[in-house]
């Protein structure tokens, strides 16, 4: 288990295209996000969040200083933020602390219930 919050990408969810009535379902609990250009998102934990609309960049900055881009997710792609100790350690996740979130140019996100995006 991971000690720490952290961030999962779910570059693969696909939802708008391959899971419509997911896509559906979650658009009457969703709260909608709408962010400026360059706008940071500080995820609540724990929380799903879905691109609907623009693109989102997620950067980790590494503790010598340096940046790396780890995603720039569309329309259609995830992420979710975990509370300490909720996942084990494999897949695309990177502690949360460590990353920023931003826009870029205008985007639009659904904030959904935590494990929304996991197979039913």
């Amino acid at each position: 288990m991971v000690p720490e919050p952290v961030l999962r990408l779910r570059r693969d969810a696909h939802l708008f295209a391959s899971r419509p009535e997911l896509a559906e379902r979650l658009a009457h609990e969703r709260r909608m996000l709408p962010m400026a250009p360059d706008q940071l998102l500080h995820p609540q934990v724990p929380a799903g969040y879905i691109v609907r609309r623009g693109r989102l960049r997620v950067t980790q900055l590494l503790p010598d200083g340096r940046e790396i881009t780890r995603a720039v997710l569309q329309a259609g792609a995830g992420l979710e933020s975990l509370a300490a100790g909720t996942v084990d350690a494999d897949g695309d996740i990177y502690p949360l602390a460590d990353m920023i979130l931003a826009a870029l140019g205008e985007a639009e996100l659904w904030q959904v219930p935590a494990g929304s995006l996991d197979p039913a």
